[in-house]
């Protein structure tokens, strides 16, 4: 099969986007596809009015010396901030970054100068040829994507695949007339039995009016999953009083996050489960779920491609 494309890589996050740009630079052609309107996957930022929100990841750390220079250069390029140094009051003295106006950002970046396509759902990868792939996509979606890709999994491979599982996280969105109750620097770890973080997105430095962000803690968001916007919104408002406090709700929105935090992450960092054509697999649940790990699954995904590949062939 002839391709002008070496490697397609399905998901835009951050995982993908990484490994997009250690193929680019390694001199492959390479395509990314991602179902969203926009990139960064869980690294999702969003308006409603003049508020502005972190919906998804609310910031990361850096442990590697790989990541580090990368998200030095995006502190340079104005794109990265930090924004504490934990949440609690007298915090850990470890920096938490953000985007610098909103988590989106990071991914953005990343994705500067790379042949990126949103808004098209992969459903079969050889719609789209390629010497090889990396698909980095929450892992029930990559087993179903394999399948109707007719990439047939070794025994071992679907039964580790099938083993790995998530916990879902929903997220309410509050815009108000006046601050909020989070105290300094804006954010909160298990605040209390409803939210697994809260956080405030004026404070946090990304929205010019009052924005808050609740996140459902998991067995919460499970159990009412199937509820409606409406009645989620409402009990999770009255739930959040002491975070909100007299500030008035402009404005309320849920957001679901269905595969939101790997529960038994790959002990390795990327897959690689068929060589004809190569597809490797990465993301959270093989990195760790975090955004560092995502990124490090990504560069161990685009790693593995281009041992598969060789160095690529000129003229």
């Amino acid at each position: 099969m002839t391709t002008s494309t070496d490697v397609v890589i399905v998901g835009a996050g951050i995982a993908g986007l990484s490994a997009a740009r250690r193929l680019h630079r390694a001199g492959r052609s390479v395509r990314v596809f991602d179902k969203g309107r926009g990139v960064g996957g869980r690294m999702a930022t969003r308006r409603i009015g003049g508020a502005r929100f972190d919906h998804g990841a609310q910031f990361f750390t850096v442990r590697s010396d790989a990541f580090r220079s990368v998200v030095d250069q995006a502190i340079a390029d104005g794109v990265v901030l930090e924004w504490c140094r934990g949440f609690s009051d007298d915090g850990d003295g470890y920096p938490r970054f953000r985007g610098a106006n909103g988590m989106t950002d990071l991914a953005k970046w990343l994705g500067t100068g790379l042949d990126v396509v949103t808004a098209e759902k992969v459903t079969d990868l050889h719609d789209h040829p390629a010497t090889a792939y990396v698909v980095t996509s929450p892992v029930p979606q990559t087993i179903e994507l394999l399948a109707a890709s007719r990439i047939r999994l070794d025994p071992d491979s679907a039964s580790v695949l099938h083993a790995l599982t998530y916990d879902p996280t929903m997220a309410v969105l509050v815009h108000l007339d006046g601050p909020s109750q989070i105290p300094t620097p804006g954010g909160r770890h298990d605040p209390d039995a409803t939210f697994s973080f809260v956080a405030d997105n004026h404070a946090k430095g990304i929205s010019r009016e009052p924005a808050v962000t609740l996140h459902i803690n998991p067995e919460l968001s499970r159990l009412r999953w199937d509820d409606a916007d409406e009645q989620v919104i409402a009990d999770m408002l009255e739930a959040a009083r002491p975070h909100i406090g007299p500030a008035r709700v402009l404005a309320a929105q849920l957001m679901r996050w269905r595969y939101a935090t790997p529960l038994n992450p790959h002990p390795q960092p990327s897959l690689l489960v068929a060589t004809d054509p190569v597809v490797v697999l990465g993301g959270d649940a093989f990195g760790g779920p975090k955004v560092e790990g995502a990124f490090r699954s990504g560069q161990a995904a685009a790693d593995a491609v281009l041992e598969r590949l060789g160095p690529p062939r000129h003229g």
